[in-house]
C-alpha cells in the first residue's frame, strides 16, 4: 500500500511538470519595457501617461512614469515578435505615438527604451537635433528624412496644432545670400512634411539673414571636422 502511493506521487509530479512545461510554452515568454520620459527642449525628467496597445489596437497595459525617479516608467505584459503602438500624453506636452516591434525572445527581457515630449506652448521653439543642411547648402542632406521622422511623428499627433518653420544661416556674411538660402531651407522642409501627408494649411515657414541669437556661431575654431550649420526650430504658432 505504502509503495502504490509513492508510486501515484511520483506520477502525479511528473504530470504536474508536464502541465508547466505545456502551460509556459502556450503563455510564452512575458517582455517588459522599461526607460525613462524627458523634455526635450529642458531635459528634466516628466511624468506622463503611457499606454500600450497591440496592432489590432486592444489596449495591452500602461503606466505613469514618475519625474520624481527620473522620469522612470515600466511596462511589461509585452509578447515577443509582435508590434505595438505606445502612445505617451502629458496636457502640458504635445502628445506621441511611438511604433515598436519587440524582438523574439525565450525568457522574461527587459526592453529599454526613453521617451521625449515636446512643450504644448504656444511661441516656443522646438529645435532639431541635428542639422538637417549641409553647410551654406538649402537642399536636405542625405539621410535628413530620419531627423525628421520625430517632427512628422509629431505634427501627425497633434491634427489642431499650428506651426512655423525657422531657419537661420551658418554665418553673418551675406545677409541678402543668407535671406534666399534660409528661405529654401524651410521650404524644403514643408515639401518634406506637406508630401508626408501634414495640411499646408498648419504650416508657415520664416528665413533670417542673420545667425541664431539664441545659439550663435562659436567664437572659438571648432574641432577639426565640426563645422557650425545655422538652428532649424519647429515654433508652435496656435494649439
Amino acid at each position: 500500500m505504502k509503495i502504490k502511493k509513492i508510486i501515484i506521487l511520483i506520477v502525479a509530479i511528473i504530470f504536474s511538470g508536464f502541465a508547466y512545461q505545456a502551460s509556459a510554452q502556450l503563455v510564452g515568454p512575458v517582455i517588459a519595457i522599461t526607460g525613462s520620459v524627458y523634455d526635450a527642449i529642458s531635459k528634466n525628467p516628466v511624468t506622463a501617461l503611457l499606454v500600450v496597445t497591440d496592432a489590432s489596437g486592444k489596449r495591452i497595459n500602461a503606466s505613469r512614469s514618475n519625474a520624481s525617479e527620473n522620469g522612470y516608467y515600466f511596462i511589461t505584459s509585452l509578447k515577443p515578435g509582435q508590434k505595438y503602438t505606445i502612445t505617451v500624453t502629458q496636457p502640458n506636452y504635445l502628445k506621441e505615438k511611438y511604433e515598436m516591434e519587440i524582438s523574439d525572445a525565450y525568457k522574461y527581457t527587459e526592453v529599454s527604451h526613453d521617451f521625449v515630449l515636446k512643450p504644448m506652448e504656444k511661441d516656443i521653439k522646438i529645435p532639431l537635433a541635428v542639422p538637417p543642411f549641409e553647410l551654406n547648402k538649402s537642399k536636405m542632406r542625405y539621410g535628413a528624412e530620419q531627423l525628421l521622422e520625430s517632427i512628422k511623428s509629431t505634427l501627425a499627433n497633434n491634427p489642431t496644432v499650428k506651426f512655423e518653420i525657422i531657419c537661420y544661416p551658418d554665418s553673418d556674411e551675406n545677409p541678402a545670400d543668407n535671406q534666399k538660402m534660409t528661405t529654401e531651407r524651410a521650404q524644403n522642409i514643408e515639401t518634406y512634411l506637406t508630401s508626408a501627408g501634414i495640411e499646408k494649411s498648419r504650416l508657415s515657414i520664416m528665413g533670417s539673414s542673420k545667425t541664431d541669437p539664441s545659439n550663435p556661431p562659436p567664437k572659438k575654431l571648432k574641432a577639426k571636422g565640426k563645422r557650425y550649420i545655422g538652428t532649424t526650430y519647429i515654433k508652435i504658432v496656435s494649439i
